[in-house]
């Protein structure tokens, strides 16, 4: 089958993102097409520990028989490790191999070690080459794709803020090898199926019919039905970014439901993975948006219920918490306030109005927000 290539058209840094089954096997290939010449460089790999002896392993081998010097350094992709200190150890193993400006970083594995990875790569030197091999499927549709780069912040009163401190840092190029996801624990892979719902409400009523007409088999994980999503999927993501690469205007909207979702996400109550926390965060940004006068034109809360629950994923809380729900709902909302989007002291929401018609929203009336947060704890 040929390989999908989707172009990122960054003003300035042009890249794109190349989608194939069995594409670690022909990483020199594609790398040497997009004009990324391994041959006598030192490369660093920041690979997720959980990848690291099989899919880092491999691909340590192709670069090496190209004439790359390769050296790896393993992380644990947790959210309290994405921290610093992760940084700082992909920092000290690229002096350790001697990289200079002309040497290269490649981040392999999840969407959270592409953040540390895309970090240490903007900062070294001030700035290294870097390119991303998404392993998981929510980072070859979105994490690796933008150049987002990131660490979590202890928040003040505690709790995790996610992303805080970053940089935006464009890869050479992401190469994502379907084949890898063969070996993603099926709760893993369908945290990515999220995302990919996220991009279809923002595509339009076309990408939406198609995502539902393959949710069975996309939670069945069906080979076929996932290489008719990523570049679907991924190509959404990449004409936004492309058209407002450092998040100034419509790139905002790629948020949708991820501002209740950093929210809970790092609640430890809860362990939620990623792509089940923006889930569940799409049903209270759809929730919130019904609730704001005159706003949306087309409801959406039950449909998005139903995907959802066809691609198994969580449309809401789990009952157990340590916390009494009026608690947990005030916690929630507290961390909100710690959210990206945030100007002036006020909250900023990404709502639906329809499918393909999303708004970033200032001064949504608290009433909305906290119908939002009870669609997803009951209270």
């Amino acid at each position: 089958m040929t390989d999908a290539r989707i172009p990122i058209d960054i003003p300035g840094h042009p890249t794109a993102l190349v989608v194939g089954d069995g594409l670690l096997d022909r990483a020199t290939d594609a790398l040497r097409r997009e004009s990324v010449d391994v041959t006598r460089r030192r490369v660093l790999l920041s690979c997720d520990e959980a990848v690291r002896t099989t899919h880092g392993a491999r691909l340590a081998a192709h670069l090496a028989e190209a004439g790359a010097e390769v050296a790896m350094v393993g992380l644990a992709a947790s959210e309290p490790g994405k921290a610093m200190s992760a940084v700082e150890r992909i920092w000290a193993a690229a002096l350790a191999h001697g990289l200079d400006r002309r040497d290269l970083i490649v981040a392999v594995g999840g969407g959270l070690v592409g953040d540390l990875a895309g970090f240490a790569a903007a900062t070294y030197l001030r700035g290294v080459d870097l390119v991303q091999v998404p392993t998981t499927l929510l980072a070859m549709v979105d994490a690796s794709i933008g150049g987002k780069t990131g660490v979590n912040l202890t928040l003040p009163g505690g709790g995790l803020g996610k992303n805080l401190a970053g940089a935006f840092w464009q890869p050479r190029l992401t190469l994502a090898d379907t084949r890898t996801l063969a070996t993603l624990p099926p709760r893993e892979l369908r945290a990515g199926l999220a995302e990919c719902v996220k991009h279809a409400v923002l595509d339009g009523e076309d990408a939406l019919v198609a995502l539902e007409r393959d949710a069975a088999a996309l939670a069945a994980a069906e080979p076929d039905a996932l290489l008719r999503l990523i570049p679907r999927s991924a190509a959404v993501k990449a004409r936004i970014v492309a058209a407002d690469p450092f998040e100034r205007s419509i790139r905002a909207t790629l948020n949708l439901g991820h501002t209740y979702g950093h929210a809970i996400e790092t609640l430890p109550e809860f362990q939620l993975l990623h792509g089940e926390a923006v889930a569940i965060g799409l049903i209270a940004a759809a929730t919130a948006a019904e609730l704001v006068p005159g706003f949306v034109r087309e409801p959406l809360v039950d449909r998005l219920r139903s995907l959802l629950a066809t691609l198994k994923l969580p449309t809401g809380l789990p009952t157990r918490s340590a916390l009494p729900n009026g608690t947990l709902a005030g916690e929630i909302r507290r961390r909100m306030g710690f959210d990206k989007k945030n100007e002036g002291g006020g909250l900023r929401l990404v709502l639906p109005r329809a499918v393909g018609d999303v708004e970033v929203l200032a001064g949504v009336p608290e009433s909305a927000v906290e119908a939002g947060i009870r669609a997803i704890v009951g209270v």
